[in-house]
């Protein structure tokens, strides 16, 4: 990159947080090094059309999308775009809010752009983990999304580890998490989808509580958890195989 380009992007980092100097350097290199390049407010709406596109591809993976995930989704997007020198007025923001559903294979093209910009790549880890639990406990699906974009990404195993950990402590990978509910329901870890609903319909049997109305409530509470286990396993290895 010539002077003039670090020197423009270090100009435009001074105003985008932690990692302002990589996504500033960015924008001076399409700015002057790359003149039949897109320009760097181009660019930067395109950064931002995708991580939104991103957040909702995430909100609707695993349940119908909701307003607490809309509500963490404006309140990233308003910030990132202050941050970014307010590129877009608020009424253009709200519609790329509420369009971002239009943009296909949001993760993997955000992935795919951010991917030599490691300091950004953590930052959108973050925001994708905040979005993820805002709504309730971790889905599968949901985890599956976000290990997708840190494969993608090429995030360091570590770092996006120590992410995690900042919010949920310590979680499983998709495997552990997969091969401990076949556990639960006794099944092999190829199983069937036909084979998993099987398993559950006879755990059911066992366990519902509705079954267990006229049992002690100590004993009653004793086979709700254990059902509320065998539910969570079902769903679990059933969102696996969708």
């Amino acid at each position: 990159m010539s002077w003039q380009g670090k020197m423009i992007g270090g100009g435009l980092g001074s105003f985008l947080g932690p990692w302002g100097a990589v996504l500033g350097a960015t924008m001076g290199h399409y700015m002057v090094d790359r003149k039949s390049g897109p320009p760097p407010k181009k660019e930067a709406m395109r950064l931002m059309a995708l991580v939104a596109s991103a957040f909702h591809e995430l909100s609707c993976c695993d349940r119908p999308y909701s307003k607490e995930e809309d509500n963490t989704i404006r309140a990233i997007l308003s910030d990132f775009n202050a941050r970014l020198g307010n590129i877009l007025d608020m009424p253009s923001l709200l519609y790329l809010i509420d369009d971002a559903g239009r943009l296909d294979r949001g993760v993997e093209r955000l992935a795919t752009m951010i991917r030599p910009h490691p300091e950004l790549a953590c930052e959108v880890l973050r925001w994708l983990w905040h979005v993820a639990l805002c709504d309730g406990p971790l889905a599968a699906r949901e985890q599956a999304v976000i290990e997708h974009f840190v494969r993608l990404a090429q995030v360091n195993p570590r770092e996006a580890h120590f992410i995690a950990t900042q919010f949920v402590g310590q979680i499983p990978t998709t495997e552990e998490s997969t091969r401990a509910a076949c556990d639960v329901l006794g099944v092999p870890y190829e199983a069937s989808l036909d084979t998993i609903k099987q398993a559950y319909r006879t755990l059911s049997l066992k366990y519902h509580p509705d079954r267990h109305g006229a049992l002690d409530p100590d004993i009653r509470a004793l086979t709700a958890e254990k059902f509320a286990k065998i539910k969570q396993a079902y769903d679990t290895l059933c969102e696996r195989q969708a």
